[in-house]
C-alpha cells in the first residue's frame, strides 16, 4: 500500500508582508475557514483577528476589539457555524464569540469566556464537528484537555 501523496500545491494567493496594516501580518498563528468562503486568520502579534475571501484572497476586514488585553492565538468555528472559539493564552481564556452573518464581518462579541488556572496557557484550540467536543492544547500545563460540549442556553454548539 502506497502512503498518502500530496500533488505539487500551487499558491492561489497569499498575504506575507509584516505589519500592521490591512493584509499585513506580525505573527500569524491559525486559521479557520467558513461556509460564506471566509478565511478567518489569528494575527497573534497585532492582537486580532483578520478575515479574507477564501477564493480571491481580498481583505474583508478586521477583528479587534475583543483582544485588547491579549492576543488571539488559536480560533475555529463551532460545528453550527454560528460561533468562534478563540484562544488567549497570557490570559489563560477560552472566549466564545459570536460568528457574523454571511455578507458582513462586523465588530467580535464575547458571548461567554472559560477562565483556566494560572500558568495553564492554552494555546490552540479545536472542535469535533460532529459532538461539539472541545479540545485545548496548553503549554504551560504541559498538557492536553477535552472539554464537554459546548452549550449555550438549551441548544449545542
Amino acid at each position: 500500500m502506497n502512503p498518502l501523496q500530496f500533488d505539487q500545491p500551487e499558491v492561489l494567493w497569499l498575504h506575507g508582508e509584516k505589519g500592521q496594516n490591512p493584509a499585513q501580518f506580525y505573527i500569524p498563528h491559525s486559521v479557520t475557514v467558513d461556509s460564506a468562503q471566509r478565511v478567518w486568520v489569528a494575527d497573534r502579534g497585532n492582537k486580532r483577528i483578520q478575515v479574507f475571501n477564501s477564493i480571491t484572497g481580498d481583505w474583508l476586514g478586521t477583528w479587534g476589539s475583543c483582544f485588547t488585553e491579549d492576543a488571539p492565538y488559536s480560533v475555529r468555528l463551532t460545528p453550527d457555524k454560528k460561533y468562534f472559539v478563540v484562544v488567549q493564552l497570557n490570559t489563560n481564556q477560552i472566549s466564545l464569540l459570536d460568528a457574523p452573518p454571511v455578507g458582513l464581518i462586523g465588530q467580535c462579541r464575547v458571548v461567554s469566556v472559560i477562565q483556566l488556572a494560572d500558568e495553564v496557557k492554552p494555546h490552540l484550540v479545536d472542535l469535533d464537528l460532529k459532538t461539539g467536543a472541545l479540545f485545548v492544547a496548553e503549554i504551560g500545563a504541559q498538557q492536553a484537555q477535552k472539554f464537554t460540549p459546548f452549550v449555550l442556553g438549551a441548544s449545542l454548539i
